[in-house]
């Protein structure tokens, strides 16, 4: 980090000072430093306490799949897992955690970028990147998405620059990387494709060396699995990993077709948008600009179209699922944004190129100037609630999405934390996992949220037996019904689909307060008398 430091006070205090360009840098950069702080006082979003709340079964003894349920891959949960064991439950912690990832990231985005174009087309990639994942938004950031682009760019950006060392280690970081990010969904391993096509088209090696090499690609992209899959087998979690990060999803999700109009309305959310817009031209232009040398942007464009197909296999078109895809594609805009002022046809331009230049500007300066428009409106906020008014409820009490609401979410917490003591369980009706996460109350069953409850598939009545077992068995003093998994509904609406867990509601609990959307259910009686009055059932 100190090289990291050392070099961006260099660019800042080296650059020209009568650069327009530069000093729109320098605005932006200083607009995305204000971000940055500010994204610390960020609530959970409803994913990010899921992911929170399973991934702290690592430092807790316990294992994800088989103490919390998700289905994601086992490397997504640990940054939160790291953040919780530096920072506790705090979301901030993730936070900052996502922070150092992106700090590192976008420093080796910037470093790959200005050597195939200028310092400030590679600072204007870098800054555009983190900007346009960070505008969409509290509850789509700090996840495995965006992460997963920053280890792409760690992955696949090293390896691009025409003079790139392509030393066995490098080659066998970028395979682990990729694996890293395979193992957050099973398709991202397919981003692999980019750096052994990187070797096929290096040029100046000889057929044995990029065979070399990519056995060091194909061992470096092992050794996660094998660690991971090591590490689940040795803690006796590896059949509950296969079952619900791989068998459920395709038990279910694959019977669940998307309608055209979802489709339509996922892509036109993601690229009528200003900086995909002016970025496309560009982008386009690059590929004519280095007709003659292609490997870079075919390297790139296979990154590209391996993100696009990902968000296909995944079929919701979810902003998210699209956030691999923008570094790959502000690479192509910015190679293009170089050759749009070096190229003959457009030097030719009267006068000198001028036109040309004055194009280029207009357009980054709006795609940059889009990009940190959300970005400042959360910082914005954070100076007036939450430093100046000293009012950090009120500051989360704006972040909602459908019927989450962050603060009822953390007023929830607050109360039931008071309530009872750090034994007394409580289980969660709904995909408000951020309750129970900051309550940090002990889940009588595995599931986190009422998704697998819910969802038809193989594992319906599996699940919902073991769900009542655990319940049973250790009744907990609070239930809270909260919102549906797609947010869009109450969750106590889903309850007749699930007669057994009614019933169980309805006879040994009632209802003691509603905050917003979560309605807060206490034990009548002793755990004790109730398991046991359960258990005597006929």
């Amino acid at each position: 980090m100190t090289g990291l430091a050392t070099t961006l006070k260099r660019v800042w205090d080296d650059a020209p000072r009568d650069s327009l360009a530069t000093l729109g840098l320098k605005i932006i950069a200083a607009a995305t430093a204000l971000y940055a702080l500010a994204s610390l006082a960020l609530p959970f979003g409803w994913d990010q306490g899921i992911i929170a709340l399973v991934g702290s079964a690592y430092i807790h003894g316990g294992l994800p799949y088989v103490d919390g349920w998700d289905m994601k891959g086992p490397v997504a949960y640990i940054p939160y897992a790291i953040g919780e064991l530096l920072f506790g439950r705090t979301m901030w912690g993730a936070r900052l955690i996502d922070l150092l990832i992106w700090a590192g990231a976008s420093f080796i985005l910037y470093d790959g970028v200005r050597k195939l174009t200028t310092w400030r087309i590679g600072a204007g990639a870098a800054l555009i990147t983190y900007l346009w994942i960070a505008s969409a938004g509290w509850f789509f950031s700090a996840a495995p998405e965006p992460w997963v682009a920053a280890t792409c760019i760690a992955a696949i950006v090293p390896m691009l620059s025409p003079g790139a060392s392509l030393k066995p280690w490098i080659v066998a970081a970028s395979g682990a990387l990729i694996a890293c990010a395979g193992l957050v969904k099973p398709f991202y391993f397919g981003f692999g494709v980019a750096p052994l096509l990187s070797l096929v088209l290096a040029q100046d090696l000889s057929w044995w060396t990029r065979a070399k090499l990519a056995v060091f690609l194909a061992l470096g992209a092992m050794t996660p699995p094998l660690l991971v899959g090591g590490y689940y087998a040795l803690h006796g979690g590896l059949v509950q990993a296969i079952e619900v990060h791989l068998l459920f999803p395709l038990s279910t999700y694959t019977s669940t077709p998307t309608s055209l109009g979802s489709i339509i309305f996922g892509v036109k959310a993601v690229v009528i948008t200003p900086p995909i817009l002016l970025g496309l031209p560009f982008a386009l232009l690059a590929f004519w600009a280095n007709r003659s040398a292609p490997r870079v942007v075919a390297v790139v464009a296979v990154w590209l179209v391996m993100a696009l197909i990902c968000v296909a296999l995944q079929a919701k078109y979810y902003t998210y699922h699209w956030f691999p895809a923008y570094p790959a594609f502000f690479i192509l805009a910015a190679m293009g944004v170089y050759a749009a002022t070096r190229v003959p046809v457009f030097r030719r331009l009267p006068p000198g190129g001028g036109v040309a230049s004055l194009i280029v500007s207009v357009c980054c300066a709006l795609a940059l100037t889009a990009s940190v428009a959300r970005p400042l409106r959360d910082f914005v906020r954070f100076a007036i609630d939450a430093v100046a008014q000293r009012d950090l409820d009120k500051f989360h009490r704006v972040y909602s999405f459908r019927l989450y609401n962050a603060a009822d979410e953390i007023a929830a917490a607050r109360y039931i934390a008071a309530r009872t003591a750090p034994e007394e369980g409580l289980f969660v009706w709904g995909a408000d996992a951020t309750v129970a996460y900051l309550a940090d109350r002990p889940n009588p069953t595995r599931f986190s949220f009422l998704l697998p409850l819910t969802m038809t598939g193989a594992f319906l009545n599996q699940y919902r037996d073991e769900a009542m077992q655990g319940l049973t068995a250790r009744p907990p003093v609070y239930i809270v019904s909260g919102i549906a998994w797609d947010g869009l509904s109450e969750a106590d609406k889903l309850l007749p689909d699930f007669p057994e867990f009614e019933a169980f509601l309805k006879t040994y609990y009632e209802l003691e307060t509603t905050i917003g959307a979560l309605k807060l259910y206490r034990l009548r009686a002793a755990p004790a008398a109730v398991g046991a009055a359960l258990e005597a059932r006929p």
